[in-house]
């Protein structure tokens, strides 16, 4: 869990820093078939042959949300790759950009976004990400954050910069 500021937090599965980048990973282990397409705001796995469906949040949504907190806490100007991983490679039904099976996760880390990191950039990441990692966070009190959050953007409070949303209409 990483303590972006004092009353936000956000729990992120992995982080990866090599010479080809920062990777925040949001692992997923579903059965069955998931289909999503990048702008939903929920996808849907479907088991048993059709007759059981179950509603997921997007979690190409989910982990943009940690990389900009990842970034937030980082501050610093370096690649930072969002990757969703299916460990059962159900991806198939699948239309989103940063979404990988396992295979497609290990030749992303190889290969990267195209951009280097030198050693003094690496260490800044893992200095900064180390000490925004607070393992005094339990449970309860990141639920509660996100309750709170939640509660701040049913009364119109940006989630981001605590000032008033604004609704546009495009």
């Amino acid at each position: 869990k990483i303590r972006v500021s004092e009353d936000k937090t956000t729990q992120i599965d992995h982080i990866v820093i090599n010479e080809n980048g920062v990777f925040v990973i949001e692992t997923k282990n579903y059965s069955g078939r998931i289909y999503g397409q990048e702008n939903q705001h929920e996808w849907t796995q479907v088991l048993s042959y059709g007759k059981v469906k179950n509603k997921l949040y997007n979690p190409v949504k989910q982990n943009k949300t940690h990389v900009y907190n990842v970034s937030k806490v980082v501050g610093l100007d370096v690649p930072i790759v969002s990757a969703v991983v299916f460990v059962q490679g159900n991806v198939q039904y699948i239309s989103a950009d940063g979404v990988y099976t396992l295979s497609g996760l290990k030749r992303l880390l190889k290969y990267g976004c195209g951009s280097k990191l030198n050693t003094t950039q690496m260490e800044a990441v893992y200095t900064r990400l180390t000490q925004a990692n607070d393992k005094t966070i339990t449970k309860s009190e990141h639920i509660h954050n996100i309750h709170n959050l939640q509660i701040n953007v049913a009364n119109n409070i940006c989630p981001r910069c605590g000032k008033k949303l604004v609704i546009r209409h495009g």
